[in-house]
């Protein structure tokens, strides 16, 4: 994803009646099936405005994402560095886990559709490139200087800890969020630092296939 442009608040709002009209349409059919006349009767707006801002069909659903993922990325920064303190780790990355659900609670129907099968195939990755990289970017790092002590390959980790959250948070958005963000977070912190048998308190109860 390229270097955020801040943009005039006209052309956000601009921008944002657009993509409200997509995530409505997108509630009815594919994103293959749904044309420019349509976005723009939905959003109340002339095909002469669209294109002041977008080339095409396509222009405009990659910008409309990278906009609204580029703004979860501002959500979820660390807001200090050089945490040296457990504590203020775990602290830290529970407030950063707040800030993702709060954020997908507040553009539900967007994040909704875009997870689903109607929405951007590259949207699921995306999201799990801001997991691994935004969220844990600090984690992975001494995940890479400490790969010799593992007892489980790096990229297979990697690739549990990310899925594993993508899937919780499209878990929680089928759902209709049926718990709070705060209660989210806390649960999804539990997770990641305890793992989920122990969170559970499963570990004397099931047998494990192996």
């Amino acid at each position: 994803m390229s270097k955020k442009i801040k943009l005039d608040p006209r052309i956000r709002r601009t921008n944002k009646y657009l993509r409200d009209a997509l995530v409505e349409l997108l509630k009815e059919k594919d994103v293959t099936s749904i044309t420019i006349q349509q976005i723009t009767e939905k959003a109340d707006l002339t095909r002469g405005t669209f294109y002041l801002h977008y080339q095409d069909k396509q222009d405009f659903l990659v910008q409309s994402m990278n906009e609204i993922l580029e703004d979860l990325i501002e959500q979820v920064k660390p807001t200090k560095s050089n945490q040296v303190s457990s504590d203020l780790d775990e602290k830290e990355e529970s407030v950063s886990f707040l800030r993702l659900f709060e954020f997908i609670h507040e553009h539900a129907d967007y994040f909704k559709v875009m997870l689903s099968d109607r929405g951007l195939p590259q949207f699921r990755s995306y999201m799990a490139e801001i997991v691994k990289n935004r969220v844990y970017g600090e984690l992975i790092s001494s995940i890479g200087e400490a790969e010799n002590e593992l007892d489980i390959p790096k990229d297979i980790l990697i690739s549990y800890i990310t899925s594993a959250h993508i899937g919780v948070i499209c878990s929680w958005l089928e759902s209709d969020m049926k718990f709070s963000p705060e209660f989210m977070a806390n649960k999804l912190t539990s997770l990641t630092l305890l793992g989920p048998i122990r969170v559970a308190g499963l570990e004397n109860k099931i047998k494990l296939p192996y």
